[in-house]
C-alpha cells in the first residue's frame, strides 16, 4: 500500500473514532455502500480519493488518503465522537454487555435477532443506530454528553457498586444486607451481584425460593418459566449452611430438578458463565 493511503479502520484510529462509527457516516454522506461482501465506493467516494486493495487474508476493502483527517465532514466527527456500551462501561468497571443491559432496562434500546436496537427514548438521548459491517449486527453509539445523564450515571454507579463485598461502606446496604437494583435484598453481595445479572438480563426470577418437599430448604433463587434453581456456594458458608446447601443438592439429584450452582471464582465473570449455565435449561436471556 502507497504511504498516502490508509485502511478505514486506520483511518477510524487517527481520527479517534469507533470504526463502525466512521463506516456508518460514510455510508450516509454516501462515500460507500453495503453490498452483499462487504462495502463498495461510490462515484462520491472516488471523487475524495478512496480506492479497493486487495489482501490474501481480508479480500477486497476500501483506502483512503491520509489527507482525509483534515476534511470538514471527517473533523466534524471527530468533534462530535460516539461512544459504545464498552466504553460507558470502562469508568465504571463495567462490561460493554453490562452497560448494553443497563441501557435496555432504562428502555432507551431493546436486544432482538439482530443486536440492539435503538428505542425513541434512546434516540432522544442522542443514540445513534449502526450495523456492524463483517456480522450484520445491530449496536447503538451514544454522544459524550449522555456521560453527563444523571439516571444513567446513578444506575451504573448501583450495578457497580454490587460488587463491593464490605456491607458497611456499600452505598446500597441496609440493615438487613445489601439491595439490588430490582428491590430484593440480600445477605451478600455475591448474591446481589447473581441476582442483578438476572434481573438486567430481562430473566424472570424469585430470591429465596422454598423447595417442593416437605423439609424446610430454601434456594438463593428461582426461574419460574423453565423451573431452574440457582444456589451460591459460599466457601465461608457456616456448618449449618452448608448442610442445607448439601441436602438441597441432594434434593436437586434426587427429584431430578433443573439446578445451577455458581461458586466464589463465577462471580466476577458471570456474562461468561451465567448465558453457558442458563442455555442449558433454554433459558432466554437479552
Amino acid at each position: 500500500m502507497s504511504d498516502d493511503k490508509v485502511s478505514t479502520t486506520a483511518l477510524a484510529k487517527a481520527l479517534e473514532v469507533p470504526v463502525q462509527q466512521l463506516f456508518g457516516t460514510l455510508k450516509d454522506y454516501d462515500w460507500i455502500r453495503k453490498v452483499a461482501d462487504g462495502w463498495a465506493l461510490t462515484p462520491k467516494g472516488e471523487f475524495e480519493g478512496g480506492e479497493y486493495r486487495n489482501s490474501k487474508r481480508y479480500g477486497r476493502y476500501i483506502v483512503w488518503p491520509v489527507s482525509l483527517e483534515e476534511h470538514p465532514m471527517l473533523r466534524a466527527l471527530e468533534d462530535n465522537k460516539m461512544l459504545s456500551g464498552a466504553a460507558l462501561g470502562q469508568p465504571h468497571g463495567l462490561s460493554g454487555r453490562a452497560v448494553n443491559r443497563v441501557l435496555a432496562e432504562l428502555g432507551w434500546q431493546r436486544r432482538d435477532a439482530h443486536g440492539w436496537m435503538l428505542l425513541p427514548s434512546g434516540k432522544q438521548q442522542g443514540g445513534v443506530q449502526l450495523e456492524n459491517r463483517q456480522s450484520d449486527m445491530l449496536y447503538v453509539l451514544w454522544p459524550e454528553t449522555v456521560t453527563d445523564n444523571s439516571v444513567l450515571k446513578r444506575r451504573l454507579q448501583e450495578v457497580a457498586c454490587a460488587g463491593s463485598r464490605d456491607m458497611e461502606n456499600d452505598l446500597f446496604a441496609g440493615e438487613k444486607g445489601v439491595v439490588s437494583i430490582d428491590g430484593h435484598t440480600h445477605e451478600r453481595s455475591e448474591l446481589q451481584q447473581i441476582c442483578q445479572w438476572l434481573y438486567l438480563a430481562g430473566v424472570l426470577h424469585a430470591t429465596r425460593r422454598t423447595l417442593p418437599v416437605e423439609e424446610n430448604l430454601v434456594a438463593d433463587f428461582f426461574l419460574p418459566g423453565q423451573q431452574v434453581y440457582i444456589d451460591f456456594w459460599a466457601t465461608d458458608a457456616s456448618p449449618t449452611s452448608l448442610k442445607a446447601q448439601m441436602r438441597r443438592a441432594e434434593i436437586y439429584k434426587k427429584l431430578g430438578l433443573n439446578s445451577i450452582e455458581l461458586h466464589p471464582e463465577d462471580i466476577e465473570q458471570l456474562d461468561d458463565v451465567m448465558p453457558r449455565q442458563l442455555l442449558k435449561y433454554g433459558v432466554q436471556f437479552s
